[in-house]
């Protein structure tokens, strides 16, 4: 029954999205949204752009009231998505701006719109038109080709695999090349090489991060930068999320109490970000004195330059906090099973530089011996250049927005 009413929902928006395109759409109103928050790409580009260019109305389109409020507050122009002006500013906007999908504002209305997707990360997984082996096995196809013709294919998968990005960034030449135009199905011109702008606070550091937070971000963010500055070391654990759904933590066979003792002995702090759609069964984490859990709702970005460590394992945050040029560990406990699966991480070892730990017993040795953890000069010179050489070539995604969508 579900998948019959996406079937009749997403049939409906290809059927109205050709009438929309007569109706006439203002070029300096641009729509920004994420999904369910406000957050990643589209949100900083959304403070840069009110910020340095007037000349844009720029609007955020919000899932959540929370964040309607929020950034009324701040004094921005935001509207909830199925209000009654966050539909006649979807149907009148030129600029369709999001990290994921054109849903994240409004696939129903967007035929006319100039979609830009910021997308998310930088990585060497292999998703969507890279990944046609996923969709073969879900939807019953015979091959890769039948993604293509199958009518129940492309109405069950719109917006997301068929409504493609006018524009698309990409953080490197090499991405945009191998990774990111194919993902996507979309020829090369059509994507920019240019800096993430959630990556500036990475770049210049704790003092722009710190600025960026007092200006936006909630209290509860001051503080929580300031508490973490009474330790030692800080610790961040960021694992992928397992499109399985399975516990994984368990697997890791952490023991909380001894982990929560190293750190107690050092002063130092073990901070567990999971991602939002991960669903385990943790301890009571509040009984440990030096393990916390980051909110999911909260921003990581403005937090990650007072990191000291990140310990990940396939998550393209390893390829974020390499920029910083500070101590990486790659948890993969499930190495050999992950790789396995249907990721096309066969370069994993070649692009994920670090020190590695196969399971928790290697991964407390690590932190016990203070060993310096840290990705070799050479090798993070060669990542960066792979994952990040937009970082030296700087360049206003705005003007660029401009410049393609006349």
């Amino acid at each position: 029954m579900r998948s019959l009413r996406k079937y009749i929902k997403n049939l409906t928006t290809i059927c109205i999205t050709p009438m929309i395109k007569v109706i006439p759409r203002q070029r300096n109103k641009w729509l920004f949204g994420a999904g369910q928050n406000f957050k990643d790409n589209p949100k900083y580009l959304f403070y840069w752009t009110n910020e340095h260019h007037p000349e844009i109305r720029s609007i955020w389109i919000a899932h959540l009231r929370y964040d309607v409020e929020k950034l009324k507050k701040q004094g921005y122009e935001v509207y909830y998505w199925s209000s009654l002006k966050g539909l006649y500013h979807a149907l009148t906007a030129k600029v369709y701006i999001s990290d994921h999908q054109i849903g994240d504002i409004n696939a129903f209305f967007s035929g006319g719109a100039f979609y830009v997707n910021l997308w998310h990360g930088s990585s060497v997984k292999r998703v969507r038109w890279q990944a046609p082996q996923l969709f073969v096995k879900r939807f019953n196809l015979k091959d890769a080709a039948e993604m293509r013709t199958s009518l129940r294919f492309r109405v069950l998968q719109y917006p997301i695999m068929f409504r493609k990005p006018d524009l698309l960034l990409a953080p490197s030449s090499i991405q945009a090349k191998d990774f990111f135009a194919p993902m996507m199905d979309i020829s090369l011109d059509k994507c920019i090489v240019g800096v993430y702008p959630r990556s500036i606070l990475l770049l210049e550091g704790k003092e722009t991060a710190l600025e960026f937070i007092h200006k936006y971000e909630p209290q509860e963010t001051v503080e929580f930068v300031t508490e973490i500055g009474k330790y030692n070391k800080v610790y961040m654990y960021m694992p992928t999320w397992r499109n399985d759904g399975n516990d994984f933590i368990a697997q890791a066979g952490i023991d909380w109490e001894r982990l929560n003792n190293n750190m107690k002995e050092k002063n130092e702090l073990f901070i567990l970000k999971f991602h939002p759609f991960t669903k385990i069964d943790l301890p009571k984490i509040e009984q440990f004195s030096h393990i916390i859990i980051y909110p999911k709702s909260s921003d990581i970005y403005t937090v990650l330059p007072f990191i000291d460590v990140l310990v990940t394992d396939y998550s393209s945050i390893y390829t974020d906090f390499l920029t910083m040029d500070k101590e990486i560990i790659l948890f993969v406990f499930d190495y050999d099973s992950y790789v396995k699966q249907s990721y096309e991480l066969s370069e994993f070892d070649k692009y994920f530089v670090a020190k590695k730990a196969y399971n928790f017993e290697e991964l407390l040795n690590i932190m016990k011996s203070g060993q310096d953890c840290h990705v070799p000069p050479k090798e993070r010179e060669r990542l960066l250049d792979f994952f990040w050489d937009s970082n030296n070539k700087r360049i206003d995604i705005v003007e660029e927005i401009k410049k393609h969508q006349y």
